[in-house]
C-alpha cells in the first residue's frame, strides 16, 4: 500500500459508522448520481458526520440541497505470467490507489448539478504505460440534470455510461480511473415500465497530468437502449466509430454497429441473463459482420446454509474466418466489462468461446464466497486472440484452439456501510494455443480496500 493511500484510508475508516453493511437509506452506490437524498428535507437532521454531509440545505424551504461524498481505494496485485506469459514484462507486484470526491447539488425541482474530482497513483507495474492507471486530479464527470418532466430528462456534459448491466457499455470499475464520456443524454420513461435512453457522446481519454483529460480524436459513440421491466426484455442499437481500430486483419478506420436483445430475470430459485447480439458497419473497405451469444442461468438454494447459488454461464463471440478477404467477422464489443466474460478479466470479447461454472455462498451478512473454473478457446483459428483491446495475438496455426483454463476464488468482507475487503486469487493454465506462441501458466493474487462514503 502506498503511504498517501495508507493515511487516507485510515482517517476514512475512522469516519465509517459501525455495524453489517444491511441495506439502509445511507448505502452508497456504484454510480454516485443514482443516490437521491431528497427525502432528507423532511427527516430528522442525523448526527453522524457521514449521513448529515448527504443533505446539506441550500434555502431555507429545504427544495434545494447539496450531498458530499467521495471514494478511496487501495489495491494489491501479485501477477506472476501474466496474459499466460505472452506480455513482455509477465511478472509485476503492483499497487494502485484512487479517489474520487464528489458534489451534488440539487438546485429546485428542474435542475442538478453534479461534478466529480478523480486522483489516481499506481506503482510496480511493469510494462507499457495505460492511461487509466494513473493521474493527477482531474474532472471525472460533470454534467448537468434538466429534468423536463417527471418521465423525461436531459443530461449534459461529462459523465459515465453504463448500459443495462454493462455488458456491452461499462464504466471499467476494475481499473483504477473509471470510464467517462463528453456528451448528451436522454433518458424517458414511458407507460408499462419502460425505460428509453438515447445519447451521443465522445471517449474521454485520461492524461497524466491535472485537468488535461480530453475527447478521443475521432472516436464517437452513439445509441438507444430500450429497458421493459416486465417481462424483463432490453433491446439495443449502438454504434461505435473510431479513427483507426487494429484486428489479426489489420488496421483501418471503423465504424460499427451492435444491436440485440438481453432478456434477464428471475422466477422463484431459478435467475436467468441471456443475449444475443449482432454486428454490422464498415472496417477500411471490408464489411463487418460479428455475432456474439451468452447465457447465464443460476439456481439458489435459499433454504440452504449459506444460502448458495450454482451458476454457468456460456460466451461465444465470432472471430474472423478468412484472413484477407473482404469481410471482418471478429465480434467486438464498444465498452465492455471485461470482469464479467473473465475472472480475471483475460481476454476481450473477440474470437472466443468460454464456459464457466461459479460457486456463490453467503456465511453471514457481511462475508461472499466464490469459487469458479473457467475455459476459454478460439472461435476461429483464422483470427487471433484478444487478451486486451486493440491488441491482437497472432497465434500458429494447427495448435488447437484452448487458450486458458483457470480456477477462481474469491472472498468479499462488507463490515461496515461503504467499506469491503476482498481477495482473489486466480490459478491460470495456458491451452496449446497459448504454449504454441510461448504462453505459460501464471497466476493473479489481488488484495483490495474500498471505502465509499
Amino acid at each position: 500500500m502506498t503511504g498517501k493511500g495508507a493515511l487516507l484510508l485510515a482517517g476514512l475508516l475512522a469516519l465509517a459508522p459501525l455495524g453489517p453493511a444491511l441495506a439502509d437509506p445511507f448505502e452508497p452506490k456504484s454510480h454516485r448520481w443514482e443516490e437521491d437524498y431528497a427525502w432528507m428535507a423532511a427527516a430528522p437532521a442525523p448526527t453522524a458526520l457521514g449521513e448529515q454531509i448527504k443533505f446539506l440545505p441550500l434555502n431555507p424551504e429545504r427544495s434545494a440541497w447539496l450531498t458530499l461524498g467521495g471514494e478511496l481505494r487501495q489495491r494489491v496485485d501479485n501477477v506472476h505470467n501474466g496474459q499466460i506469459g505472452l506480455s513482455s514484462s509477465p511478472d509485476a507486484v503492483s499497487a494502485t490507489t484512487r479517489g474520487y470526491l464528489h458534489a451534488d447539488a440539487h438546485l429546485g425541482e428542474h435542475l442538478r448539478v453534479f461534478g466529480q474530482l478523480s486522483w489516481a497513483d499506481e506503482g510496480g507495474r511493469k510494462g507499457p504505460d495505460r492511461s487509466f492507471d494513473e493521474s493527477a486530479p482531474d474532472l471525472q464527470q460533470l454534467f448537468a440534470d434538466l429534468t423536463v418532466t417527471d418521465n423525461l430528462r436531459l443530461r449534459l456534459g461529462r459523465q459515465e455510461l453504463p448500459l443495462g448491466d454493462q455488458r456491452l457499455s461499462e464504466v471499467r470499475e476494475t481499473y483504477n480511473l473509471r470510464r467517462s464520456f463528453d456528451g448528451v443524454r436522454l433518458d424517458a420513461k414511458a407507460p408499462g415500465d419502460i425505460t428509453v435512453t438515447a445519447f451521443d457522446t465522445r471517449l474521454v481519454i485520461n492524461r497524466p497530468d491535472a485537468f488535461d483529460d480530453r475527447d478521443q480524436p475521432g472516436e464517437t459513440f452513439r445509441g438507444l437502449y430500450v429497458a421493459a421491466a416486465r417481462p424483463g426484455l432490453d433491446g439495443f442499437w449502438l454504434e461505435r466509430r473510431r479513427r483507426a481500430s487494429t484486428y489479426a486483419e489489420g488496421t483501418a478506420p471503423e465504424r460499427r454497429e451492435t444491436f440485440g436483445l438481453r432478456l434477464h430475470g428471475d422466477r422463484e430459485a431459478l435467475d436467468y441473463n441471456l443475449y444475443a447480439v449482432g454486428q454490422t458497419g464498415r472496417f477500411g473497405t471490408r464489411d463487418i459482420r460479428a455475432w456474439a451469444l451468452s447465457a447465464d442461468l443460476g439456481w439458489t438454494f435459499a433454504t440452504a446454509a449459506w444460502t448458495p447459488r450454482l451458476s454457468l454461464r456460456a460466451d461465444a463471440t465470432s472471430g474472423d474466418g478468412r484472413k484477407g478477404d473482404d469481410r471482418l467477422e471478429t465480434f467486438d464489443a464498444p465498452y465492455p466489462n471485461t470482469s464479467y466474460l473473465s475472472t480475471s478479466s483475460a481476454y476481450w470479447p473477440g474470437n472466443a468461446w468460454s464456459v464457466f461454472p461459479l460457486l456463490t455462498a453467503k456465511p453471514s451478512e457481511t462475508l461472499s464466497l466464490f469459487l469458479g473454473a473457467q475455459s476459454m478457446s478460439r472461435m476461429s483459428k483464422a483470427d487471433g486472440f484478444y487478451y486486451s483491446a486493440q491488441n491482437p495475438i497472432a497465434l500458429p496455426a494447427g495448435h488447437g484452439q484452448v487458450m486458458m483454463r483457470q480456477v477462481y476464488t474469491r472472498a468479499k468482507w462488507e463490515p461496515r456501510r461503504g467499506l469491503t475487503f476482498s481477495a482473489t486469487v486466480i490459478r491460470q493454465f495456458a491451452g496449446d494455443a497459448a504454449r504454441a506462441r510461448g504462453g505459460r501458466d501464471g497466476s493473479i493474487v489481488s488484495l483490495a480496500a474500498d471505502w465509499k462514503f
